[in-house]
């Protein structure tokens, strides 16, 4: 099973994201978030720069937390132009994530970056199990 795919959408642009377990899934939603930025095949080079994050919110549902999870990762890759490419969750349940990442400085001007996203959607947004693990379909604005 792919860790995501793309999804077409009439005026923003989405991923399907799959993972076998729930932290694998918003690793898995991460990744599909930055090839939507800047393709699958780009390869940020320099040095590793590694972050933690911890969202604290208790929440009524696991798709809060997601659009609060790559919300955070959005945030800082516009804030302090880093893109991400190397996610691990240490913890994930209702009441929040802990996670490290870790990726690089880029100069938006200078690399090939193909996508602006403006914001992580909850349109028609519903994680969903299977026999082969988790699934759930992300929209962007763009």
């Amino acid at each position: 099973m792919k860790p995501f795919e793309l999804v077409d959408h009439t005026a923003d642009v989405g991923i399907k994201a799959h993972g076998s377990t729930l932290t694998e899934l918003f690793e898995n939603a991460a990744r599909g978030m930055f090839a939507v930025i800047a393709g699958e095949k780009y390869k940020a080079q320099g040095s590793k720069i590694e972050k933690k994050i911890e969202i604290n919110e208790n929440k009524d549902n696991l798709e809060e937390i997601l659009v609060s999870w790559l919300s955070e990762l959005l945030d800082i890759f516009n804030r302090e132009k880093i893109y991400l490419d190397n996610f691990r969750i240490l913890s994930l349940n209702n009441n929040g994530i802990k996670a490290e990442t870790s990726g690089v400085n880029i100069d938006l001007y200078q690399s090939d970056l193909y996508t602006e996203i403006k914001a992580v959607t909850f349109h028609n947004l519903k994680i969903e199990e299977d026999i082969e693990g988790f699934s759930c379909t992300i929209i962007f604005d763009v």
